[in-house]
């Protein structure tokens, strides 16, 4: 049976349109009335072209006519239908070449011939689309060109055949849709499990043919090679590169002890001009080492070159004298802070003006304690309360140079001030020892202190110019520090507030 295709001349993929032009080509051709000498063999083909364009015309004729073209032209299961594929499991073995030399059964004749076959079985089913697969080539086949894309290929290799012939259902036979599908899936998996099992033979085959091609091996052996001498030329380049910058690091370090060397001269030069004609520009000895790139400062060192000058700075002396410099300048600090802290309080003492107000507050606050001390010291009081507090306020009014009798109003006043007194402070004869001794820090704190300069002697009011005058004359000398009371005697003072 001949597929409806062939006998209009078109392809598979032809629109109507084209299929209508052959078919009124192909009738005018074979029509039995324009070849009356032929008419009986006009007549049959005139019938096959008749029939192929009645079922290629209707849209769903067509559609069905596609998806069981390979069935119908292999004879469906109808008919025994003997499967031609070749059998590729005889050459899974070397016996079935012999050798690579030069004769017809070698390694290369009998693999081609069976790669030529497998390709001839998938050009049946191509529809039109014709595609050369690649050959298998012989001995003197390149990688590149030939051996390369054929195991590329074939090592991946998809048939195109449909296998049509191992459907178990005819759909024809089907009473309904539901049932065509159902036998339409059920062929499907015959199709797709056959044409797997048959792409796996193929790839195992074109894998066992791989491992033994003297062209892939010598294809292998000259990529090792290319690897090596790559390998070699890298650590060639790499030993180059180093021995390059070794010079260049030698070259370097000599241009810079001649640059050291010309800077030395050029330094004696200015020396000797300078000591000649003098200065020009009336810098000392000590300033020209300060500007020098290579004067340690800690140690009042000159080195010459740079990397005498970091030897030095990684010293265990450098270091030693870094860290006992930086320990006496923050001794410094905290003295001088101490100091001005304590020169500010001084000052503060002495031009501090107490008003009347406070004064007389103070005075009776001592009259309550030399009271308190009375009451205490004797047990008993030797006179009433009422006599206590008018003599209490009496000397109040003397303190302030003011003459006033108490009243009976002011004398209650106190009397109840001074119960309150006796009943909230239980142990006096303890506080009025600390109170003594707050009283006289206070006193000789106010009392100005005179300083003296330890290198020349002179003698100073305040601290503030003591230290003025070690900051012009450079007399500072290092001396352990006092252990000094400001926070008790700020702490005492708020007690008495």
């Amino acid at each position: 049976m001949r597929c409806h295709y062939d006998v209009l001349e078109v392809d598979c993929n032809a629109d109507d349109d084209t299929i209508k032009k052959a078919y009124r080509k192909l009738a005018l051709k074979w029509h039995p009335d324009k070849n009356p000498s032929n008419v009986e063999e006009c007549t049959r083909y005139f019938a096959l072209i008749q029939q192929a364009y009645d079922i290629l015309s209707d849209p769903q004729e067509r559609a069905w006519y596609n998806r069981h073209r390979e069935s119908i032209l292999k004879g469906g299961i109808d008919e025994h239908y003997e499967d031609n594929s070749l059998n590729l499991f005889p050459y899974f073995t070397s016996t079935c070449y012999s050798g690579f030399d030069d004769n017809h059964k070698n390694f290369y004749d009998v693999y081609r011939q069976v790669f030529e076959t497998l390709a001839s079985e998938d050009y049946e089913f191509l529809d039109g689309k014709f595609e050369e697969y690649p050959s298998f080539g012989d001995e003197n086949s390149t990688y590149d060109d030939v051996v390369g894309p054929f195991y590329a290929f074939w090592g991946s290799f998809c048939t195109v055949r449909s296998f049509a012939w191992l459907d178990k259902f005819d759909i024809r036979d089907a009473s309904n849709r539901r049932v065509v599908k159902a036998m339409e899936k059920e062929n499907k998996k015959l199709r797709e499990a056959s044409k797997r099992e048959r792409n796996e033979e193929i790839r195992a085959l074109a894998a066992f043919i791989r491992k033994r091609d003297p062209r892939v091996r010598a294809h292998r052996k000259e990529l090792e090679e290319k690897r090596l001498e790559q390998e070699r030329k890298t650590e060639e380049n790499r030993r180059l590169k180093i021995l390059e910058q070794l010079s260049q690091a030698k070259e370097y370090k000599e241009s810079e002890e001649v640059r050291q060397s010309q800077l030395e001269n050029l330094r004696e030069i200015e020396e000797a001009l300078d000591v000649e004609f003098g200065s020009s520009n009336g810098k000392s000895n000590m300033e020209f080492h300060e500007e020098s790139d290579f004067y340690c400062v800690f140690c009042e060192k000159v080195f010459k070159t740079e990397k005498a000058m970091s030897n030095h700075k990684r010293s265990k002396k450098h270091k030693d004298t870094v860290v006992l410099l930086k320990k006496h300048i923050k001794e410094d600090d905290a003295y001088i802070l101490m100091a001005d802290e304590k020169d500010i309080e001084d000052e503060e003492a002495e031009s501090k003006k107490k008003s009347g107000k406070q004064k007389r507050k103070e005075q009776r606050k001592s009259g309550y304690d030399s009271d308190k001390s009375w009451v205490d010291d004797g047990g008993e009081p030797g006179t009433s309360e009422n006599e206590t507090n008018e003599m209490f306020v009496k000397n109040d009014i003397e303190s302030n140079g003011e003459k006033y009798v108490a009243n009976s109003d002011e004398t209650n006043i106190f009397l109840k001030m001074s119960k309150v007194s006796k009943r909230s402070r239980p142990d006096n004869k303890a506080r009025r020892c600390k109170e003594g001794t707050a009283k006289s820090n206070a006193t000789e704190d106010t009392k100005p202190k005179k300083c003296t300069c330890d290198c020349c002697g002179e003698i100073f009011e305040s601290r503030t110019k003591l230290f003025a005058h070690l900051r012009n004359s450079g007399h500072a000398t290092l001396k352990s520090l006092p252990v000094t009371s400001s926070a008790k005697t700020k702490t005492n003072r708020i007690k008495k507030k």
